[in-house]
Formats: C-alpha cells, structure tokens, sequence
C-alpha cells in the first residue's frame, strides 16, 4: 500500500494475505522469524501508555488487565509496575506466545511482579478466562489488525471480556481518515470508528485525546489517540 501506510520496520504490519484463513498470517510471520523493531514491534512499551499510567489516568491497582495482540509483551510490566494484581497478555500465534513468555521470564522484575503476569494462547473472539471478565483491558495495534468484517466481534467480544464498569485504553492507531478503510492490515481507524463500534456494546468514553507527538515514536507520531471507554 503506497504512502504513509506503507509497511515498514517498526511501523507496519504485514503484506496482503496469502493464507486462506485470514489468522492464519500473524502465526507465519512469527515463525519465520520476527526481529525485535520491525514491522509492528517497537521493542519497547508504548510511550502513550506509560504517560496514562504515570500520571494515574487510570488507575490499576488491584486489578485484573488484560493485553490482547500484546506480541512480545512489552506492554504487560507497565500494568503491573503500576499496581495490577494480574496482567493477562493473549496471542492468537503460538511463536509470539513464546517470545512473550521469554521476554517476561528473562526480564528483572522488582518484588513479587513477574509472578502477576502471564501470557496465554487464544483466539480473542473465543477465548474466555476460568477466572471471569478482566477489570481493565489494552488495545493497540490490535483493533486495527482486524479485518473490517471482524470488527463487530471485535466490539463484541470486548464487551464479553471486561466486567462492568470495567475500562478499555484503546490507544487508537493508524489514524488516517483520509486512507482506503479496506487496505491493510494495519487497516486505518479513527476515534469516531471506535465509538461506533464500542457504544452499541455499551461503552460510553470518558476521555479522548490526540497522543502528543513527545509520546509516540517514529513514524507513529501525529497518528495516534488515547481513549478511554467505560463499560456501564
């Protein structure tokens, strides 16, 4: 795809399909080896969402995350650096669940934190954890990877996934209204898309705001939104 959505190292995701299922991609591209930095990796937390929790956006303490796409799991110890009694990161590809569980196992974790994560392997829109619906949940880079005929499911299945009351941080991204809405993945999205999806399902937004460019990284900058949403 030409353009600013082009797939790149560090920004991009994957070329069109060529498996028959449409899921079938991310395990193929994991197991062919994916290098730390490239395509959708950025070998790092998201900036955007460590500034949230610093400065006690949401608040997580005692509560149960889950982190769905959550790839090498970069994001999992910043939930549970800020309180979260367990910190649940989902992949649908068993390659990408195992670099995860080696990124949090080789990682120096203070106090009792590396024994409040995990990873787990599941299809999101079938998958249901033993221990009921989570209390907070992460999206990036994940709702954008759903093919747009997945993403009333995708809508769904969080609703099934957070409790009541729960909160999602959909961190919104690739923002690009101008894009083809069917060229991807990463398909492009915006804050509105979110909405529309997520307030049927009963979630209402409590925050919305374009990610200051100081907290995005590369390319990424100027093209992501922070949003909270509440499950009522």
């Amino acid at each position: 795809m030409p353009g600013p959505d082009a797939p790149q190292a560090g920004s991009g995701f994957v070329d069109p399909p060529e498996p028959p299922v449409y899921q079938d991609r991310w395990e193929s591209i994991w197991s062919a080896g994916l290098p730390a930095g490239v395509r959708w990796d950025q070998s790092q937390a998201a900036p955007a969402l460590q500034e949230l929790l610093r400065r006690g956006a949401v608040d997580v303490r005692g509560k149960r995350v889950l982190v769905p796409g959550c790839g090498r799991g970069y994001d999992i110890p910043e939930f549970a650096a800020a309180g979260a009694a367990e910190v649940v990161g989902l992949e649908l590809a068993p390659t990408a669940v195992a670099r995860a569980r080696e990124y949090l196992t080789q990682g120096q974790w203070p106090g009792d934190q590396g024994s409040r994560m995990r990873v787990e392997e599941g299809d999101f829109m079938a998958w249901a954890d033993p221990a009921g619906p989570f209390d907070v949940g992460f999206d990036y880079t994940f709702g954008c990877a759903m093919h747009p005929t997945m993403r009333h499911d995708w809508a769904t299945h969080w609703a099934r996934s957070l409790a009541p009351g729960g909160v999602l941080v959909a961190l919104v991204f690739p923002v690009n209204p101008a894009a083809d809405p069917n060229a991807g993945p990463p398909f492009p999205v915006t804050p509105e898309l979110y909405k529309e999806l997520l307030q049927p399902q009963g979630f209402e937004v409590t925050f919305s705001e374009p990610v200051d460019p100081s907290v995005s990284l590369g390319p990424r900058k100027g093209r992501e939104h922070m949003m909270l949403l509440r499950r009522k």
